[in-house]
């Protein structure tokens, strides 16, 4: 009850005509808002939650042994499993290129990177639910999306096309429209960055 609740503030559902509930409260207007004004806060203090509850574990890492041996210190990503959970959830697990539907081979995509914007990094409307490979390509400007929400090809994939699988996932899905989430549709000013450093890397 109280997500269909929510449906009814979100913009998305409201410019596919989506009322969902009209009773939503104060108190849900004043969570939405408050999410919608700091996500990366509010999904720190989910992850948080979530680790005190038991719900997160991370695996155990083994430094390796011998005369290479040497202590690492790496930063750890505290919101990236509330953006992987939001965005593949808003995308329904359906890669938002080809339409594969398993979540094993899934990654939520930042559109901006991660390096590059600290207020977007947990944000769902920064993110895009891409297969391994169309991942890859999008992380490397291979992919993009213009302004018609429609897929742009690398010309640098359209100098070889001999094995199925090129044709299939690259050159076939030239000009085709994406999938968008059913909420927290992808920010415009989030593709059409990405697209500029599409163009320029050509």
């Amino acid at each position: 009850m109280k997500a269909v609740n929510f449906a009814s503030l979100d913009p998305a559902h409201q410019r596919r005509n989506v009322k969902g509930l009209s009773n939503a409260s104060r108190q849900d207007r004043a969570i939405w808002e408050e999410f919608n004004a700091d996500p990366n806060r509010l999904a720190g203090e989910s992850e948080e939650a979530a680790w005190r509850l038991g719900g997160l574990s991370l695996e155990p890492i083994e430094i390796p042994s011998g005369p290479s041996e040497k202590d690492l210190v790496r930063p750890v990503r505290l919101l990236q499993s509330f953006f992987r959970r939001t965005v593949l959830a808003s995308y329904k697990c359906t890669c938002a290129f080809c339409g594969l539907e398993f979540p094993a081979l899934l990654n939520a995509s930042h559109i901006i990177p991660w390096n590059a914007s600290v207020e977007l990094r947990a944000d769902p409307r920064n993110g895009l639910c891409l297969c391994a490979l169309h991942d890859r390509a999008f992380d490397r400007n291979l992919m993009s999306v213009d302004a018609r929400r429609r897929i742009a090809v690398s010309s640098r994939l359209k100098l070889k096309a001999e094995v199925p699988l090129h044709k299939a996932a690259f050159l076939e899905l030239q000009g085709r429209e994406i999938i968008l989430p059913e909420k927290f549709e992808p920010y415009q000013s989030s593709l059409e960055h990405h697209f500029g450093r599409f163009r320029k890397e050509g």
